[in-house]
Order: C-alpha cells, then structure tokens, then sequence
C-alpha cells in the first residue's frame, strides 16, 4: 500500500526540522564528512505526526551554497524550493500547504546535516546537532571521494518525530563520479 502524502507534507518536515554540542568520538571510529559538492535525489519520509508522509527531494550543495526542492511524489510537482549561498537565504512556496520559513528552516537543517563531521564506524557514522541526532547508513567502501550515505536518520531534540532520507543516487561533480546508491 502506498503511504499517504498530503500538502502538509513540507510544514510537518519544517516542525520535525525546527525542534543540539558534538559529543566525544567514540573509541575506533573516524571522521566522515559529506563530499563538499554533490547534487542528490532523496525520498524522504516523516513518521511522529499524523500518518507516515513521503517527498522526494532534490538536494544539491557547493561549499557553503545548497539549493533544495521538495516534490510531491505521486504527481512530482515542485512543493517549495529554496536557495542559501552568499547572496543569503530565499524560499519559494510553489504549492498549498508550506508555510512562510519552511524553506528557511529546511536549508538550516541541511547545512547543520551536510557540513558537520560524523564519527564513523563500520559502514554507520552518528552526529548529534543543534536541530537533535543524524545517523548515516550505508556508507560502505565505495564512491571515494563521492562517499555518500544509503540513508539519513534525522531524530530532532525535542520530538517524537523521525525523518528519513533515503538517497537514490548522487553526482559529485568536483571529482566527476557518479554513484547509484543500492536499495
């Protein structure tokens, strides 16, 4: 059965995103960090308010620039996009349902996910936040430089709320590779 997805999707992912110091690595792990520039194609889903929602974004980052669109899945029309670079922060709601600032809160959240360093073990790498825990999946050998997380687990301080992101695949430009994520 196919999940439910409503216009509401974008304002439940802004109040899961909106609700914190790096504790110590721990014994063993490493650092992973995000490759610096990456275009994704994610399917994200919100669970903890209301029946499970799913979007599908696309999520691109070069340096400190990242620009983000959300979808909706069924009829892949463009819900809200927004930018942040060094020309500051914009937003467009394209859609019913996004508030004024989701875009905003989004692109806070995908810098504090994307720019910090992880400490990985094993394949599995966790962060915790200002906006609450992040922990990677899937981040097995290959892609080099393009290493890129299977799945994103967002848990926000404050919340019963649990986003996942699950990437289907990723381009990192910089150092021309291509990486199809395997499901």
């Amino acid at each position: 059965m196919r999940r439910r997805t409503a216009p509401l999707a974008a304002p439940a992912l802004a109040l899961a995103l909106g609700c914190a110091g790096a504790p110590a690595r721990p014994a063993g792990a490493v650092p992973y960090r995000f490759p610096p520039a990456f275009a994704a194609s994610q399917v994200v889903t919100i669970e903890g308010v209301g029946e499970p929602r799913e979007m599908i974004a696309s999520v691109r980052r070069d340096g400190d620039e990242y620009e983000v669109t959300l979808f909706d899945p069924v009829f892949q029309a463009p819900l809200l996009a927004a930018r942040a670079g060094a020309g500051g922060v914009s937003e467009e709601l394209l859609a019913p349902g996004p508030r004024p600032g989701d875009g905003k809160r989004l692109l806070e959240l995908l810098r504090e996910v994307y720019g910090q360093e992880y400490a990985e073990q094993e394949g599995t790498a966790q962060a915790q936040g200002r906006s609450g825990r992040a922990l990677l999946a899937g981040l097995n050998g290959t892609g080099g430089a393009c290493r890129f997380p299977a799945e994103i687990e967002i848990a926000p301080r404050g919340g019963p709320v649990r986003v996942t992101v699950r990437t289907t695949d990723v381009a990192c430009p910089a150092v021309g590779a291509d990486v199809k994520i395997p499901r």
